[in-house]
């Protein structure tokens, strides 16, 4: 399994590692930041571990998944896809620190994401799922062509669901 690292011209997406548990841990237990995930509960450093494996996973089945995303000061967040079980497409997901919030790394990141994917897998419908107080990450999504596709049902919440053009 291969995990491509991935550089525009602020930011490095790579594949993760057992050292990225602290900041990953951090980023999942910062309200600010998980505001908007609808990932459930306040996660135990157990929980962030097998998140972790389970990101990974997804490389090994899929050849996609999530990535850390670094800086010049270090870590950013995660982006990436999740590709849920019985799921059509992968979904688009991605959590920034708040440190990062206004300096266009989610359209940096993002835009990244979706070229590599569309270059190394080829045609990809991609979706995201945005909950509609997250004026943000829609604001994202439209800037990078995506469009608003109805709502759907997510962890006991209904999102935005935005279809990016095909990659």
């Amino acid at each position: 399994m291969t995990i491509p690292v991935l550089r525009s011209a602020r930011l490095t997406l790579r594949g993760m590692r057992a050292e990225d548990h602290a900041d990953l841990l951090a980023l999942a237990r910062d309200p600010e930041a998980m505001r908007f995930m609808h990932e459930g509960a306040t996660p135990s450093a157990a929980d962030v571990w097998n998140r972790m494996a389970g990101a990974l996973g997804q490389w090994a089945l899929r050849g996609y998944g999530m990535m850390i995303a670094e800086d010049g000061e270090g870590f950013v967040g995660r982006l990436g896809f999740f590709h849920p079980y019985g799921g059509a497409h992968p979904l688009l997901v991605y959590a920034l620190a708040p440190r990062c919030w206004g300096r266009g790394y989610a359209t940096e990141g993002v835009r990244l994401a979706l070229d590599w994917l569309a270059e190394a897998h080829g045609p990809y419908r991609v979706t995201g799922n945005i909950d509609s107080a997250n004026t943000a990450s829609a604001h994202v999504a439209r800037k990078l062509g995506a469009v608003r596709d109805g709502t759907v049902e997510w962890a006991g919440v209904t999102l935005d669901q935005w279809i990016f053009r095909q990659y």
